[in-house]
């Protein structure tokens, strides 16, 4: 593909061998995967390092993330209505139009950072009204107040990411990634313990420190964005052209407000499903946190493949190619499903190996290895849902997944979990398994979806 602006002509509608589309989602998921990993492993240090302070701080950070990741997801689905924005206008050769996607994306950007933060620490002082034990409330409102210090850096970089995903480079968000997890693991020792001659702020020092990556991430990631010479096409008109055309970012929040809504409904979903596995008891709910990190650190695989086949999709789409969008998002759900199986057999061979990684105790590594044998159930589900997703963001159908999401999860996932939970005794393991089925019928909706839809024309921008 030419990054160097100039007109082209259009390319005949023959999709690339399956060998070939496979050979390219991969090498763009790949950069996704190590990126997203990076983001979750920056988490994981944090609570290690914190964990040192006591049950409380512990408590306090894992509590506030969750909050954190909450209230921004759906600001940050609906900034991923750039992708396929810049994808079609890429693969249509209209790279102006690539830059105004992007400067529309981060106009939103600035007007919803302070709304999202206020709110974000807001929320931390909420919790010491609606009952929560009052030292671990007073930690988290102390952490989320610094944390939210890299609201606006986190928005932006997810534009920016969101613009390189659109033009398949996805390879800067992967070195930042991987660097600003060596920078977090300097500044939250430091910061938490008051080590290299910084101060000792505890709970506070560890959102201190994500905030500051957050920083050297946007910082990064923007001066690539700006200044590598591939995509001085987009640069300057973007730089040329300073008024946006009417109705632009208006299209943005028409696109992206289901993104952000359905990533919010699946989230939800699992948060309510949380609260429902708390009155199973202490290891139960321990279980659950654990195999929720363990299926959210597989499921990541299936988030990398999504952004590539969306990729991929809407580059087809752009370019008038119906034939190799539709390749583009078979393989990528065919590589999706196939990752997520590897996954899958891992938990159901050596889930409690995996488990006995996290804890020691018997009562909940039992309930652990049985929740496992569920997530290994519904892995491939949890992969084709994910990628079917992405392809339908490539052809620019947002609503689909939002729809998906409120029926399968919440009409019908949560309600059976109740019931096979309570009702005939299943604990824990009756909540996951209602889960499994909402993740199955996102799945095969999205999926039929996507057979559905054919020559879908490219989005119009005004």
């Amino acid at each position: 593909m030419a990054h160097d602006g100039d007109p082209k002509a259009p390319e005949p509608d023959v999709p690339p061998t399956m060998g070939a589309e496979l050979a390219a989602i991969t090498r763009l998921a790949l950069p996704v995967l190590v990126s997203q990993v990076g983001l979750l492993a920056m988490g994981l240090v944090d609570t290690l390092f914190v964990g040192r302070l006591g049950a409380a701080e512990l408590g306090a950070v894992a509590l506030g993330d969750a909050i954190f990741f909450t209230i921004h997801v759906i600001v940050m689905g609906l900034l991923q209505a750039i992708e396929p924005l810049v994808a079609q206008a890429w693969g249509a050769n209209e790279h102006e139009k690539c830059g105004a996607a992007w400067r529309a994306g981060l106009r939103i950007t600035l007007a919803s950072a302070v709304p999202v933060a206020l709110l974000t620490g807001l929320a931390g002082v909420g919790l010491q009204q609606v009952g929560k034990d009052p030292q671990v409330a007073a930690l988290t409102a102390e952490f989320l107040w610094a944390r939210v210090l890299g609201t606006l850096p986190i928005l932006l970089f997810v534009a920016d990411r969101s613009l390189l995903t659109g033009l398949g480079a996805t390879a800067a968000p992967m070195v930042l990634a991987v660097l600003a997890n060596g920078l977090n693991a300097f500044l939250a020792w430091g910061l938490i313990f008051g080590d290299f001659g910084l101060p000792a702020l505890g709970v506070a020092g560890s959102g201190l420190a994500t905030a500051a990556c957050n920083w050297f991430m946007w910082l990064g990631v923007t001066a690539w964005v700006r200044l590598w010479p591939g995509f001085r096409s987009v640069h300057q008109v973007a730089k040329g052209a300073p008024r946006l055309p009417p109705g632009l970012v208006r299209l943005v929040v028409v696109l992206g407000l289901p993104l952000g809504l359905a990533h919010g409904l699946e989230v939800g979903a699992f948060a309510a499903g949380s609260f429902v596995v708390e009155r199973f008891g202490v290891a139960a709910i321990a279980a659950h946190q654990v195999a929720i990190k363990l299926a959210s650190t597989t499921f990541m695989m299936a988030v990398a493949v999504g952004a590539a086949t969306g990729a991929r999709v809407g580059q087809a789409t752009g370019a008038r190619r119906p034939n190799a969008a539709a390749r583009a998002g078979w393989v990528g759900i065919g590589l999706g499903a196939a990752a997520m199986a590897a996954a899958g057999v891992v938990y159901l061979v050596r889930g409690e190996a995996v488990f006995r990684l996290f804890t020691h105790d018997p009562a909940v590594i039992a309930v652990g290895v049985k929740l496992l044998l569920v997530a290994a159930a519904f892995q491939v589900s949890d992969g084709v849902q994910a990628v079917a997703a992405g392809a339908l963001r490539g052809l620019g159908d947002t609503r689909w997944p939002a729809l998906a999401n409120l029926v399968a999860h919440w009409f019908v996932a949560l309600p059976l979990g109740a019931f096979l939970g309570f009702e005939l005794g299943l604990g824990a393991v009756g909540m996951w398994s209602a889960l499994a089925v909402g993740l199955t019928g996102v799945a095969l909706i999205l999926t039929l979806r996507f057979r559905a839809l054919r020559d879908v024309p490219p989005i119009a921008q005004p």
